[in-house]
């Protein structure tokens, strides 16, 4: 935990109006909503005077087989967004307790607030060139939340450590999102493709996407911050139990309570027929070939058609071992 006041970040602010110009966002159009209020929180709560920025990390992974995919390390279990909101709550009637009189206002990633910007502020960690906030001991596997409140309390010091020379996430990510250091071009970054991207997805990057189906660790993973030990990522039942979810409402049986919701059905098998062809899964043509005829989606025939393609131009000697 640390604390800021709900002064303006003028800088952030700043950044981000250049950042949106240049269509970083890609089709992420709700972060153009009132972007003046997401540095000004002050504006989200009236009489707002601090901010409590919290931090809560979140479990490794157990390792799998890399042939099943992979998917980000946070969505491995419960929606934190629940976790998270019911924890916060009890924060906000321990305050209101001390302090009838306050008003706050919760935030767990989806509400207008730049999250990491204040938690900097706050002193939790620094801005790392891969824009993740890094803590100490903890380093970036976390989860962020804030509580605005009219509750005037003392502020913490700034983390103003900085990653130094050290540039391992710029140069391991595989579809060059990081632009330049603290620099993200969110439409080549996996985590967005794999998540916030309907419809169909830039040739180009397919083939770089390796076995990513749900969001992307990649410049974690190198982060010397999070730890030399590299784990995979559980997938929830595989690549061969996703190409066989038919429904939608199968599909949110199968995912219920987690962060997988947020992908939907088509864009996970999207993924997931992406990931087929980049791990030469050859098992699983017959799969794929059912995908592209019987699926009701389009946009899953498309991809079924194309990572078949994919997987007809490999020898069967590439398909990864169990």
């Amino acid at each position: 935990m640390g604390i800021t006041s709900a002064d303006p970040l003028q800088r952030e602010e700043a950044f981000l109006k250049d950042w949106l110009a240049e269509g970083c966002a890609g089709e992420m159009a709700y972060l153009e909503r009132e972007p003046r209020r997401r540095s000004r929180p002050a504006e989200l709560l009236p009489g707002a005077k601090s901010v409590v920025a919290l931090a809560m990390a979140y479990a490794s992974a157990q390792p799998v087989p890399l042939r099943e995919g992979k998917i980000a390390r946070y969505a491995c279990g419960s929606d934190y967004h629940k976790v998270i909101g019911k924890r916060l709550d009890s924060l906000v009637r321990y305050l209101k307790a001390l302090a009838p009189d306050a008003e706050c206002h919760t935030f767990v990633d989806t509400g207008p607030l730049l999250e990491r910007a204040v938690a900097q502020r706050a002193g939790l960690g620094f801005i790392g060139k891969n824009t993740m906030l890094i803590t100490k001991g903890l380093g970036s596997w976390v989860f962020l939340a804030s509580v605005i409140t009219t509750l005037e309390l003392p502020a913490d010091a700034p983390d103003v450590r900085s990653c130094g020379n050290c540039r391992l996430c710029i140069d391991a990510c595989p579809t060059e999102a990081i632009t330049a250091p603290f620099e993200l071009d969110a439409r080549r970054c996996i985590a967005y493709l794999t998540i916030e991207k309907d419809g169909s997805l830039d040739e180009e990057l397919r083939g770089k996407m390796q076995g990513w189906i749900f969001g992307c660790d990649i410049c974690q993973e190198v982060c010397p911050h999070n730890g030399r030990k590299k784990e995979d990522t559980r997938v929830i039942g595989g690549l061969v139990e996703i190409l066989e979810i038919k429904t939608d409402s199968q599909f949110h049986e199968h995912f219920a309570g987690t962060a997988f919701l947020r992908a939907g059905r088509e864009s996970l098998i999207r993924n997931a027929c992406v990931a087929a062809a980049n791990l030469g899964r050859t098992d699983l043509t017959a799969r794929l070939r059912n995908l592209s005829k019987n699926d009701s989606s389009s946009i899953v025939r498309e991809y079924a058609i194309w990572a078949l393609a994919q997987l007809s131009a490999r020898p069967v000697s590439t398909v990864l071992p169990a």
